[in-house]
Parts: C-alpha cells; structure tokens; sequence
C-alpha cells in the first residue's frame, strides 16, 4: 500500500525521496500550491526569490547528502565561499571571523580571532568553544545568557557576537535559548574548517531541493498532490486507515508520516495523542532594491546593536538586490511595513554610507511562527519520530535531533523518519 506523507516542507519531501529511494511507493499531499514549506519561492516583480533568506553552511551535511541523492549538484545551485564575516556594532570595533587558511585547522581560525580582534577577544572565543565541547555532553541545560557569564564572556562578545549567531541558529533570544543547542550547533560548525564554509543559494531555494525532490519522487512513481489539504486522520483500533481531505474525500492508507508545522500537526493529532505544540518565534525579511550599480564589500554582512541582523548581497537574482533578516521578537514586529522598511535602510547606510537614503523597491516578508522556540529544556518536550499508533510517524524540523530549526535539522528528521518506517516494517514482516 501506498505511504501517505503530509506536508511538502523540505522535511517531508526529504521523507518521501527517502522512502522512495528504499522502494517504497509514496503519494505527498502539501496544502499549498507550491512546495518548499517555509523555504519556497516568491514572485516579486519579475524575481523569484525566497519566502525567508536562508544560509546554508558546510556543516549542512545531510542536507548536501540529500541534494545529491535527487541529482542537485552543489555547484549547480551555491557558491562555496570560506567563512569571512564582518560583524558591526554602534558602540564597539567591527569584529572580524576569518577561518583562515594559512594553518592548519583549528589553529587557523584562532590566529585569525587574535590578528583581527586582539588577543582578548581570541582567549574568550576559544574558552568558549572549549566550553561547548562539554555542554554539549552534558545532559543538564540553561539560557545561553547564563551559560555565557559563566564562562566570562565580555558585554562586547555577548552583545556582538554570541547573541546574533544564538538569533541567526536557534532564533531565540539568549535570555531563553537552549545552551545545550546552542553549544551543540557552535561544536558540529567549528569542527572543521569546510564545515564553516558559506553556501550561497545562486538561485531561489524553491529552485534547490523541493524542484529536484519533487522530479525524484515523480521518476520514481511516486505521486505529489498540491492543493490537497487533509482535515483529519481515521484511526482505528489505535492503527491508522487513512485520511480526510477538505473535500471529504478519502485516502486509504497504513503509514501516513506528518510533516507539517507544530500548529498543523497539532490539529490533525490532538484527538488522538497528547501533543504539546512548541511556542515559536517570527523571523522578518525585508528586500530592498536599490540601484543596479550597487555592490556591497562583502556576501554576507553582520550586524549588531541594532533591528537588522545580516544583510545579504542578492546580486546573483538582480543587481542592487539586498536581503535584510531580523530573527526572533524584537521591537519591528509593532512597525508597520513602511516604516520597518525606513528603519532598516537608515540602519544599513550608518554602517555602509555608500548606499542611498532609500531604496527604489522594498518587499517585507514576515512569518509570525517561522520556527519553534529553543528554549531551555525543549529537547526533553520534543516528540519522538514514531508514535503510538500504529503506521503514524511524525516528520518537520521540530521532532527531536539535538538540533535548532533549521533547513538541515529538518531534513535529519526526514531522513529519519523514513528510515525508522522501513527499519519497522522489515521487522514486522
């Protein structure tokens, strides 16, 4: 029989390719036109660009694993760049991340810390990661903010570096965030040098892996179904039937993996499990187009202190093209969009004095729950992959992995996902 999977996010397109790959004949149902999730396309004027900026790092193993197992080739769709971001503040000296390649890793990217921001800044950097080493072993958790003053971390470092990467991984403030996450994703990024490495999208995401997922699926008889929204689940004898789509149609089937958000999977689950949905934080993308003419020095530009977070030159979709993101709660939310788009451009031309007042076009992209809150202890209120029913499976980035909201923790639990379902039926038979 057929294997359901609800939800065409990159975690359940990341299932069905998986369970595709095993053999396994799938039928995918997204509720949207288009598939991607939370990392699809927009039109905007004659672009397509993405629904949110997204980085990708070198660390994104699984999720380069998956890209090549659908046909996507790395160099097709990023460009590979080493880690060198400039992160400005108001009040502090630009603070310089380098990875260095004059020595051998890691020593390359401590001489870096030390020849681009003192030894001060050096010591306390490396006593951290140090740190993260052992929290991340550990099973005990608190806020990152706590766990930070712990190990000694200036205001400086706290304010200009530590907090915007807690925002830009786990998008939750550091006064809550998990330090047990936080340290876990510092460790797997810092853990080789290519593992640091910035990819690119050179191409809308939607473009990356749901466009190639969706041909692999296709190729290999599967079934994708846009449109389609299921209204509920039939569960008998605690074993799964099928599902109800909005038109009360009927799909019949003994495995059915949901991968849709917390909120979704919570009304489709909630009268047959306990399922405790995660709270979440919004995340904001403001486009600015400004004049073909104009560059800026870097990829990817960091900044703190202040409403915007990282600015990404989007060149590669139209010249003049900037993505601004601001991650997590903050003052913006309560701006409306003219005036966010006015704060944000003032921002950027106090540190990049070349750009112009404001820019020609601007588009603001927000999503009020674009991923769970890490909070302290979270991992120990996650749901596991399989639940008590049987042939019900869960997929999305917020099952359990160790791992923050991400593009790649979403896929890991895809991929998990699949290979539990087919590890269960081998042992069934």
């Amino acid at each position: 029989m057929t294997t359901l999977v609800v939800g065409g996010g990159w975690s359940g397109l990341a299932t069905a390719v998986r369970l595709t790959q095993q053999g396994e004949t799938v039928h995918l149902l997204e509720a949207a036109k288009q598939l991607g999730g939370r990392a699809r396309n927009v039109a905007w004027q004659d672009l397509t660009i993405d629904n949110g900026q997204h980085l990708l790092i070198g660390a994104y193993q699984h999720t380069l694993a998956i890209l090549n197992t659908v046909g996507a080739k790395e160099s097709d769709l990023f460009q590979r760049q080493p880690l060198n971001i400039a992160i400005h503040h108001p009040h502090y000296p630009t603070l310089q991340i380098n990875a260095g390649e004059t020595l051998p890793w890691p020593a390359s990217v401590a001489w870096r810390l030390w020849k681009d921001n003192g030894f001060a800044v050096f010591l306390q950097v490396s006593r951290l990661l140090v740190a993260s080493q052992r929290m991340k072993a550990t099973s005990s958790d608190l806020t990152v903010k706590v766990w930070l003053t712990q190990h000694k971390q200036s205001l400086r470092l706290i304010e200009q570096l530590w907090e915007p990467l807690c925002l830009a991984m786990l998008n939750t403030p550091i006064d809550c965030a998990s330090a047990k996450i936080f340290s876990s994703v510092l460790v797997d990024t810092f853990k080789t040098r290519q593992n640091t490495d910035l990819l690119i999208p050179t191409s809308a995401l939607g473009d990356c892996f749901p466009r190639h997922a969706a041909a692999y699926i296709q190729r290999h008889g599967g079934k994708i179904s846009l449109q389609a929204r299921v209204k509920r689940l039939k569960i008998e004898n605690n074993a799964i039937q099928g599902v109800f789509m909005d038109d009360n149609t009927f799909i019949k089937a003994d495995k059915l993996v949901i991968a849709t958000s917390p909120t979704n999977s919570k009304a489709l689950l909630s009268p047959y499990l306990d399922f405790a949905e995660p709270g979440s934080y919004p995340i904001a993308t403001i486009y600015l187009q400004y004049p073909s003419a104009i560059t800026l020095p870097e990829t990817i530009i960091g900044m703190s202190g202040i409403s915007s977070q990282w600015l990404f030159d989007r060149q590669d979709l139209k010249p003049g093209l900037v993505a601004v993101v601001i991650s997590g709660p903050g003052e913006h939310e309560r701006l409306e969009k003219p005036a966010l788009v006015e704060r944000v451009a003032q921002e950027l031309k106090q540190f990049l004095p070349q750009l112009p007042a404001m820019p020609k076009e601007s588009l603001v992209i927000r999503e009020k729950r674009a991923t769970f809150a890490c909070n302290v202890d979270i991992e120990r209120q996650r749901p596991n992959n399989r639940t008590e029913i049987t042939g019900l499976w869960l997929a999305g980035d917020y099952i359990a992995n160790g791992y923050p909201a991400t593009l790649e923790g979403a896929i890991i639990n895809g991929v998990e996902t699949a290979r539990q379902l087919i590890d269960h039926q081998h042992i069934s038979r």
